[in-house]
């Protein structure tokens, strides 16, 4: 039976270097991300928790699909900020290894959705975006961030006035997208300590 695309928000999630450390840096790692993500959810408004929001994670990646009646804007910078500050919380008492950082994606669009498995243009997006270069070398750029948001152009044009993103030009599937990478203070400063977090063996 085929299922018809409905729209809906994507947000991808790739965790920074996750294979830096072998095997047990990258469960650590996928360990925290999914205590961050909870922590989130909890702190979702009441209005916008619906049974169709979705997660999925694969491997060094979470793919979420957020249905349309949440706002985009506020997937854009409270839940992106919501995000950011679980991760502070849980990255401040870890050294450098066992750091987590992530590089956010989101746009809006065609989902097809039959559990456990998705497709659709607003996924495959998302997942480029993630991938892009410009994004991972803004990450390398501020090695301060734990995390930075990129959406697309469509995404962005919903959201209204956002200041806080510059333009930028991303490949995706072999052609030239616009895109806008969030600039904003929302990942804040890392605090440098050493921590006493997961230490290279």
């Amino acid at each position: 039976m085929r299922t018809v695309p409905v729209a809906a928000t994507v947000v991808r999630i790739g965790i920074v270097a996750p294979s830096r450390g072998g095997t047990a840096r990258a469960v650590h790692l996928g360990t925290i991300l999914d205590g961050v993500l909870d922590e989130v959810f909890d702190h979702v408004p009441v209005p916008y928790r619906t049974p169709t929001w979705y997660r999925r994670p694969e491997g060094d990646n979470t793919t979420l699909v957020i249905p349309p009646s949440v706002p985009r804007r506020w997937v854009a910078t409270d839940f992106a900020d919501e995000l950011a500050g679980a991760l502070r919380r849980r990255n401040r008492h870890l050294n450098e290894f066992g750091r987590l950082r992530l590089r956010l994606a989101a746009d809006h669009g065609d989902v097809v959705l039959r559990r456990p498995n998705f497709g659709g243009a607003a996924i495959a997006l998302a997942v480029w975006l993630c991938e892009a270069e410009v994004l991972k070398a803004a990450m390398a750029a501020e090695p301060e961030r734990d995390q930075l948001l990129i959406v697309s152009d469509r995404f962005h044009a919903a959201i209204g006035d956002a200041p806080e993103f510059r333009r930028v030009v991303v490949h995706a599937g072999g052609e030239r997208e616009i895109a806008w990478l969030r600039t904003g203070p929302d990942t804040g400063t890392r605090n440098t300590g050493s921590g006493d977090g997961l230490a290279p063996s």
